[in-house]
């Protein structure tokens, strides 16, 4: 006789999701120069078009997401111009083409020139197909300004020495291990060892600003601004404080640990005209990874507490210090308890007399696992006043 049949299925974890915009174009930037004399644009994209491209990347973090990138699962996709969709716009026609293949998929190639004092606010939209769990993620990128500057006046430009698309991944980053180890004790601090941590995967991001007037580097007689893209008609002017350490005619300085994700607009100014700008954005990154308990030994009849330590390993390494990125919560099961939670962290005792293990061949049994995710951006740390709270030396207090 057939017994009653039970229908079981896989449990995946869900997607985490990141979506910045790049220009991958560097000699066909958003930003174009109108010869008003020629009646020619500089550069001219219907020779030289301009392409943004969407970054996504998603993972899962129980490992089932195959790669960090997923353009190539895109579906329904979607340009708008300052929100109306691209397609049904005459001006378009005929003047863009979408890429549909593989890692640039959703690439959008610009081959129309923006008239003079004409600003057009790109975005993207479209689905990410998730057939692990059998839905899709909507993806929506920040809007990408395209402009163009006359060039009856001085012909200015700005560059900055990063791509338009910055991205932070925690796990590579070697000063943030280092402050860590040093906080909890683990090592001594030395200057020597933090500045060789401080490299181009910390969260300490300088990005040079360099403003040309014609072939020219400026030196001086401008000034920069800084603002936050809230949407294509919105920006807001920044100033030191919270993610932004430092903003000078040189450089900007950033504390990449506090950004989840942000799109931010460089403007050059002489006197009081606006005479170059750029955008950048910033996405923290999710890197797959795999966590496991590392204690095998058996239960003592004697034993009340154990000890496990958290074996984590990414991109074929093992993580140092995981916890200092990822948050690990540990659980038992045993033949009376389930999903018992005791500590987080790298590293665990809990009292046995909490599982519920037993002491009989059928029930003297203990699963030990955990359940961990990737922290999110750090928060800047504040009282029930809203006041930001500080350490003995002045500085700001972040936490995740």
């Amino acid at each position: 006789m057939e017994t009653v049949r039970k229908h079981i299925r896989r449990d995946f974890a869900p997607l985490t999701v990141s979506v910045s915009m790049a220009c991958s174009t560097t000699g066909s930037p958003v930003t174009q120069v109108y010869n008003a004399e020629e009646g020619e644009w500089e550069p001219d994209r219907s020779v030289t078009p301009t392409v943004l491209q969407p970054v996504v990347h998603a993972n899962a973090a129980d490992g089932s997401w195959p790669t960090p990138s997923a353009n190539s699962e895109l579906a329904n996709m979607k340009w708008y111009a300052n929100g109306v969709d691209i397609s049904t716009i005459a001006a378009w026609n005929g003047k863009y083409s979408i890429d549909t293949v593989g890692s640039t998929r959703g690439a959008i190639t610009i081959a129309r020139n923006i008239n003079p004092g004409e600003v057009i606010a790109l975005h993207f939209e479209a689905e990410l197909v998730d057939n692990r769990l059998g839905m899709t993620h909507a993806i929506k990128t920040d809007p990408v300004i395209l402009s163009t500057v006359d060039k009856s006046f001085d012909s200015y430009g700005i560059s900055i020495g990063e791509g338009t698309s910055v991205w932070y991944n925690p796990f590579l980053d070697l000063l943030y291990r280092y402050e860590y180890k040093v906080a909890y004790g683990k090592i001594s601090a030395s200057p020597a060892a933090q500045s060789a941590a401080t490299d181009k995967n910390s969260y300490l991001r300088t990005i040079p600003i360099n403003v040309y007037k014609g072939a020219d580097i400026m030196t001086s007689g401008y000034t920069v601004k800084l603002f936050r893209v809230n949407n294509q008609n919105s920006f807001t002017e920044l100033s030191t404080g919270d993610e932004i350490l430092a903003i000078s005619t040189s450089a900007i300085q950033l504390d990449l640990r506090l950004i989840t994700k942000a799109n931010y607009m460089i403007i050059a100014y002489v006197g009081n005209m606006e005479v170059a700008r750029i955008q950048f954005s910033v996405a923290r990154l999710y890197q797959d990874f795999s966590c496991s308990p590392t204690n095998d030994s058996a239960i003592l009849p004697t034993q009340s507490a154990r000890y496990d330590v958290a074996s984590v390993e990414s991109e074929g390494k093992v993580v140092e210090c995981p916890e200092a990125i990822i948050a690990i919560t540990w659980y038992t099961d045993s033949a009376y308890k389930t999903a018992v939670q005791h500590n987080e962290g790298g590293h665990t005792i809990f009292e046995l007399s909490k599982t519920g293990v037993g002491s009989t061949h059928t029930d003297d049994w203990l699963e030990i696992y955990m359940q961990s995710i990737q922290k999110e951006a750090h928060c800047i740390a504040i009282d029930e006043n809203g006041d930001t709270l500080v350490d003995e030396n002045g500085d700001t207090m972040i936490f995740n």
